[in-house]
């Protein structure tokens, strides 16, 4: 809509900055269509984004686990073992590397504070294939968890070495134990003494063997699945009413400034003193020196 000389001067036929409530009245009439149109469009747009994305199905599991172990879920070697498992998300790409960068976008840990309890997220087209996928990362967690077939004999050899001192502990401790006399004296002393410590050594070498079993079992085993892969019932939520809104809401703000910078500009164009500034403003903009230098 073209500009007229009515628009933007006063009651004294002079142009003027002020602005009353009928000046703001005549702004907002001025824009009134672009100030509703861009801000509907916004809307319209943000919505149909929201409902045509494909449907996506979120499965959940908790896991017990090592920080580092979450490191793990991010390598590509260990992507690259869980992804061969998927023929579905295989064919959908002519390259393997591509599917792990999927996999890799698509899986989520977020540790539960205070705890090494951790969520693992995965989202996919279908339930089915969203808990296929989870299934496929956590079998191949259990696997690259535990020791490699050296390590395993290793861990063995250990482990019989350890049982064989503790049973040796354990026949001592019995025979000390009974051959203690009732009544108090020297030897007393000295045989309750070497129970004690024989006692002391035996209760670390349980706990020695207790942690050579957990070593050969694996940083996670099965019993640290709290819970397997959920097959979800409904697909993840697209969007929402809110956020459409709020997109409008900002672009409605922001063409009410640039309906009250427009008019501005307008009536500066009116007078000498209003061409200067704009002159200025426009010097200010292709060189931000130029405005320090004009002071």
């Amino acid at each position: 809509m073209n500009t007229t000389g009515t628009d933007t001067v006063d009651s004294s036929g002079i142009p003027g900055n002020g602005v009353d409530v009928l000046d703001v009245v005549l702004i907002l009439a001025k824009s009134i269509r672009v100030m509703i149109a861009v801000p509907l469009l916004g809307f319209s747009i943000v919505l149909a984004l929201f409902f045509l994305q494909p449907a996506r199905f979120e499965s959940e599991a908790l896991v017990r686990m090592p920080v580092e172990r979450t490191l793990l879920l991010q390598s590509a070697s260990f992507l690259d073992d869980a992804v061969k498992t998927n023929q579905w998300l295989l064919a959908q790409y002519d390259k393997q590397y591509k599917a792990r960068e999927k996999f890799r976008k698509s899986l989520r840990v977020v540790n539960i504070s205070g705890t090494d309890i951790y969520r693992l997220q995965y989202m996919a087209d279908t339930a089915a294939h969203a808990e296929q996928a989870l299934s496929s990362i956590l079998e191949q967690l259990l696997v690259a968890s535990r020791p490699s077939p050296d390590r395993q004999e290793e861990l063995k050899e250990k482990l019989q070495s350890q049982i064989n001192i503790q049973q040796t502990l354990q026949k001592v401790l019995e025979r000390l134990s009974g051959s203690i006399p009732v009544q108090e004296n020297s030897p007393t002393d000295v045989s309750g003494q070497a129970v004690v410590a024989i006692a002391d050594a035996l209760e670390k070498f349980n706990q020695a063997i207790l942690a050579t079993e957990t070593s050969m079992k694996g940083s996670v085993s099965t019993s640290d699945i709290l819970q397997a892969p959920t097959r979800p019932d409904e697909p993840f939520p697209k969007g929402s009413l809110a956020k459409a809104i709020g997109v409008a809401a900002v672009l409605f703000l922001i063409m009410l400034m640039w309906a009250f910078v427009r008019e501005a500009f307008q009536r500066a164009a009116l007078d000498k003193g209003g061409l200067k500034k704009i002159e200025r403003i426009n010097r200010l903009l292709k060189n931000p020196l130029a405005f320090r230098l004009d002071k």
